[in-house]
């Protein structure tokens, strides 16, 4: 594994409520049965690989900014679903590793998730656009000659 590669992973903490943190690790993270027993402890609700971690933080951050307190640490005043719909719908290459069974139940989790998709593939086809009419304004504007 190099060091470009590892794991997102979103948890909440009972002694936190309506936050969420938002980290990457490099060690695949396990959940832990005992999190609710203990406020203090914290509970995994999502882990994924991701070759291109350093690139899916910052994806991750741009999904979740409205909602950010500390960039550096990660924590973000939103709801569970909210985050691991943001951190799944990331239009990279990478692989779920776990999700919380009530997350992936939730009906808000994918249509909160694909509403994120198509937005996406909207701005990715504006862009495709933007720089193809580029492309042929410079074309043009390469045949005309100039004195």
């Amino acid at each position: 594994m190099s060091d470009l590669e590892g794991y997102l992973v979103v948890e909440t903490r009972a002694d936190r409520p309506g936050l969420v943190r938002v980290f990457s690790t490099p060690q695949n993270p396990t959940p832990m049965d005992g999190a609710a027993s203990e406020p203090s402890r914290p509970c995994i609700r999502y882990a994924a690989f991701f070759p291109a971690l350093l690139v899916a933080r910052m994806h991750a951050q741009t999904a979740l900014r409205r909602s950010m307190l500390d960039a550096e640490a990660g924590l973000y005043r939103t709801d569970p679903v909210t985050a691991v719909a943001a951190v799944d719908a990331i239009d990279l290459r990478h692989r779920r590793v776990y999700i919380e069974p009530e997350i992936e139940s939730d009906p808000g989790f994918s249509a909160a998730r694909e509403k994120r998709r198509k937005r996406q593939r909207l701005a990715n086809r504006i862009w495709t656009a933007v720089g193809i009419l580029a492309l042929v304004l410079l074309f043009l504007f390469a045949q005309i000659p100039v004195f």
